[in-house]
């Protein structure tokens, strides 16, 4: 290995991804392919021993919330970068994975060019931030199945900032609006305030929407 290369893992649940992403990796001279995770278990048991550089993080990988998934690397592994590879954007989810310490956003359908520019930026302690271009899709009228509408669920979920998420998660436990407020030290109103945008953005109409809705994502 070179006295300068960036040793690289990847931690993404679907084979031909990790494939194709290595394989661009691969195309780096100054970089080395460190290894592979499907899901949050298998990425924090490698991580001591691989002790990577930078790990590209999908956002929708089995196992923990990906802000757990964020905070645990920043708090374990501080030296290490996390550059999120996923195929979902919205609205103040960049802002919102930067502040919980993410150094950089690929989405999947990034070029080598703009992989490449992403390491050179984090390498050298700088953010990067890939936006795709909306103008480009075409609008669809297909019906979503289950596993498109599992999928859709999971881009609404990203709607929310993450104290809405962490307060999505309160009342699925049947915390009161109160109870709530005193554990995060704001007041009641304002957690009702959260929860009537936490309903909108969810496009739901009830608490009990709410709870099957943080059930079905895994978040309870």
């Amino acid at each position: 290995m070179q006295q300068n290369s960036t040793k690289v893992f990847i931690a993404d649940d679907h084979p031909i991804v990790a494939i194709g992403l290595k394989s661009v990796l691969e195309r780096f001279p100054d970089v080395v392919f460190a290894g592979h995770a499907g899901n949050s278990e298998e990425l924090f048991k490698a991580l001591p021993d691989v002790r990577p550089d930078v790990v590209f993080l999908d956002l929708n990988m089995p196992g923990n919330d990906f802000y757990r998934n964020i905070d645990q690397i920043v708090r374990d592994h501080p030296r290490v970068r996390v550059i999120i590879f996923t195929g979902y954007d919205a609205p103040d989810l960049v802002k919102s994975l930067f502040e919980a310490g993410a150094h950089g956003f690929l989405l999947k359908t990034a070029t080598a060019v703009e992989i490449s520019q992403a390491l050179e930026a984090v390498r050298s302690g700088l953010t990067y931030s890939h936006i795709r271009d909306r103008s480009s899709q075409p609008p669809s009228d297909e019906k979503p199945g289950p596993a498109e509408l599992l999928k859709d669920n999971f881009r609404k979920r990203l709607r929310l900032s993450r104290r809405e998420q962490e307060i999505l998660v309160l009342i699925s436990k049947g915390l009161t609006s109160q109870r709530i407020g005193k554990l995060l030290f704001i007041s009641k109103y304002t957690v009702e305030t959260h929860r009537k945008n936490i309903l909108r953005k969810l496009e739901l109409n009830s608490s009990t929407e709410l709870v099957k809705f943080a059930i079905q994502q895994g978040l309870v």
